[in-house]
């Protein structure tokens, strides 16, 4: 059982597969409908819009992003348990984001997490992650516990802000790795990850959970896990390097010298 209260929880996926293409921006329309506990109520070309859910409408909107100079962001939103938003930016840089509720029930993680997996199924990115947020810890930080706690926090963060700057920072709970990735940490490698379970997606792509429900992992357990997961990956030196400033409780991420940034695609 989750032993702690939710900061935030996440499911972010960046990839070069057009979201402008009709057919697959339906099958992603009829993934999310398909669960009546994430159906949208709502949606909008602005962040704080709220018009009524019509995919019609939207699948229009989709349709008119037609070149590199054309971009849209189109957001979801359910007002219901489970609340959540969703963002997806249809331009060059197309990613899906999705931020739950904090307060989201724990007896919906399992079909979370399998709604994560269908939409990724679809979509094919070159990276996503699937992540219930520990509280960050208070400052200054008393132990290395905090320091652990807020470089997972920070791993698994998968923002197209940082992400196209520094390029992947780690693990999350669940992370995917497409052929993009796979090529630059090596298959072998990947599926030789100890403390994770992992499988070899029909697209290409790697999934590694750090436990059969990483949800469900003690504090303890869960450090270990990422802890021993990352010192196995990081010498292939793809995921950013991570500079800790225990002094100012701060983390600064560079770009790892074997990265190739994905996620570029122009429509």
């Amino acid at each position: 059982m989750m032993d702690f209260k939710p900061f935030q929880i996440r499911v972010s996926m960046l990839g070069t597969n057009p979201l402008n293409d009709e057919a697959l921006f339906t099958e992603l329309l009829n993934i999310i409908e398909s669960y009546p506990e994430f159906a949208p109520q709502f949606w909008s070309l602005e962040e704080r819009g709220k018009l009524p859910y019509n995919r019609d409408d939207i699948i229009n909107v989709v349709k008119g992003v037609t070149t590199r100079m054309t971009c849209e962001e189109i957001y979801l939103k359910r007002n219901k348990a489970a609340k959540y938003s969703v963002r997806i930016a249809v331009m060059p840089r197309q990613y899906i984001s999705f931020e739950f509720d904090p307060k989201l029930n724990s007896k919906h993680y399992p079909a979370l997490f399998e709604l994560a997996d269908r939409l990724v199924q679809a979509f094919k990115p070159d990276i996503a992650s699937v992540h219930v947020f520990r509280p960050y810890p208070d400052e200054p930080w008393e132990s290395e516990r905090d320091e652990h706690i807020e470089m997972m926090g920070e791993a698994a963060y998968l923002a197209p802000v940082d992400y196209f700057k520094v390029g992947p920072k780690g693990l999350a709970m669940r992370t995917y790795l497409g052929p993009h990735y796979v090529k630059q940490f090596g298959q072998e490698l990947l599926l030789s990850t100890p403390k994770t379970q992992t499988e070899l997606q029909p697209w290409g792509g790697i999934r590694l959970d750090l436990s059969a429900a990483p949800w469900e992992l003690t504090e303890q357990a869960q450090i270990e896990h990422w802890q021993t997961a990352m010192e196995h990956l990081r010498p292939a030196k793809v995921f950013a390097e991570m500079e800790v400033d225990v002094e100012y409780c701060d983390i600064e991420c560079t770009k790892a010298e074997n990265c190739t940034i994905g996620g570029f695609n122009y429509v």
